[in-house]
Formats: structure tokens, C-alpha cells, sequence
């Protein structure tokens, strides 16, 4: 016996669907491939940028390890202060403005104003923020990290993922506040979460990761932490 014939109405339906599937495959990046490229958190310690900035002042500079330090305040504002310790070239850039001048050049990719200075071998660059972070229903949220896809269903691109840049970050809690969840694959250690790896890609960020700290006598501080990104649409 022959198969029953496929009625039409159905021939059209897998037609449309099969269409409507190619047109997602090829408007949808693959793993976030049209989205914007990763940006490190600290462009002065991604691995051989102040090297390449202090040669281009006729310098040798050579990082060991790369900090950045991130505090929080309760009302939103940031410090950032990154600390890179050298094996070669800190005497060199004792001298103010050819430190400062090797400093821009390797921080292009850093907003804010900033200062910098020696601290023995240690380099020591510090900036401030003001738009780092927000306050949502009593909960202080620290927005950086949060990478936004597009609004429009389907459509290509978005912003870029962070990664430290540094061996190691460390964004500490304002005082008073502990840490009431969206760390992503941060470790939360006490009053701060921390990230390692200096690279992108498995060492990045997650680009949902919206750390946020409520005051520390607050009752449920999850549940809590919870509300304030969802009132703030990070969640």
C-alpha cells in the first residue's frame, strides 16, 4: 500500500518554517560573533600594553603582575586603581611627565580622568567614576560589567564583553554592604568579588554578571539583591 499523500496545507506549513529558520541562522550571530569585541576592564594592564606605550618613548618597561581594585560607594561612585609591578623601567618613569605621557598612551581604552605614581617598583594608576554603578531600591548595582543585546528579537550585534585585563580584579562592597548576588563566575571572598585571568574568551566576564551589595543588617540580602536588578531591568 502506498504512503498517504502529504496534503498541501501541510507541505506549506514545513516550507515556511523552513524558511523562517534560515532566516534566524543567518540573522543571528553565531556564539556573539557580530557583537562588539571584548574591552578589558584595565587597559593599562592588558599584557604588553604598557610595554608598547613606554617603547614608544624610547622606554623598557617590564610588567611581573597586574592588579585593578574597584571600590564602591554607597552612592555610586567608583575608585579604580590599578597597580602594576615592574621588573625593569620604574626608575625611568619617576619622571612625572614622561610617566604620565607613557600612561595616556597605554590607557586609551580607559574612561575617566586619572592620576598616576610611583610607589617603589610599583606603578600605580588611579581614576574615578561616577557612572559605574546606580542605586536601585536601596541596593547599590554595579552596571559596568553588564554587556546589553540587542532590543529588537533576532537582531545581530550588542555590546562587547568585559575581561579584567589585570591577573587579578577585585571589586570591593561599599562600607557597610555586603554582596547580594549577580557575580556571574566572579568568587565572592567576604566584602568583594573577584575575577582572574588577564585574557578574554573563557577568562572574560560574564557579560550578565550585575554585582550587587545591600546594607549588611538588610534582611534576605539574595532576595533583596534580586528585586533591585530587577527594578533596574539587569536582571
Amino acid at each position: 500500500m502506498s504512503p498517504a499523500p502529504i496534503p498541501p496545507r501541510v507541505l506549506r506549513l514545513v516550507a515556511v518554517g523552513l524558511v523562517a529558520s534560515a532566516l534566524v541562522a543567518a540573522v543571528v550571530p553565531a556564539d556573539g560573533a557580530a557583537r562588539a569585541p571584548p574591552e578589558p576592564a584595565c587597559g593599562v594592564c592588558v599584557d604588553g600594553a604598557l610595554a608598547e606605550a613606554a617603547e614608544r618613548h624610547g622606554v623598557a618597561v617590564e610588567v611581573v603582575h597586574a592588579t585593578l581594585d574597584i571600590r564602591v560607594f554607597e552612592d555610586g561612585s567608583t575608585r579604580w586603581v590599578a597597580r602594576l609591578h615592574l621588573s625593569d623601567g620604574a626608575e625611568a618613569l619617576r619622571n612625572d611627565s614622561l610617566r604620565a605621557a607613557v600612561v595616556d598612551a597605554a590607557t586609551a581604552s580607559d574612561d575617566g580622568d586619572r592620576t598616576s605614581r610611583m610607589d617603589g617598583d610599583t606603578l600605580v594608576v588611579e581614576r574615578r567614576r561616577d557612572d559605574a554603578a546606580e542605586r536601585e531600591a536601596g541596593a547599590v548595582l554595579f552596571t559596568t560589567f553588564h554587556a546589553h543585546d540587542p532590543v529588537v528579537p533576532f537582531a545581530a550585534g550588542g555590546e562587547g564583553s568585559v575581561y579584567p585585563g589585570a591577573d587579578v580584579l577585585v571589586l570591593h562592597a561599599p562600607e557597610g554592604h555586603v554582596v547580594a548576588g549577580g557575580v556571574g563566575d566572579g568568587a565572592v571572598d567576604g566584602r568583594t568579588v573577584v575575577w582572574r585571568g588577564q585574557e578574554g574568551g573563557a577568562d572574560g566576564i560574564d557579560r550578565d554578571a550585575v554585582p550587587t551589595f545591600v546594607p549588611e543588617d538588610a534582611t534576605a540580602p539574595g532576595v533583596r539583591g534580586t528585586l533591585a536588578r530587577l527594578l533596574a531591568g539587569v536582571a
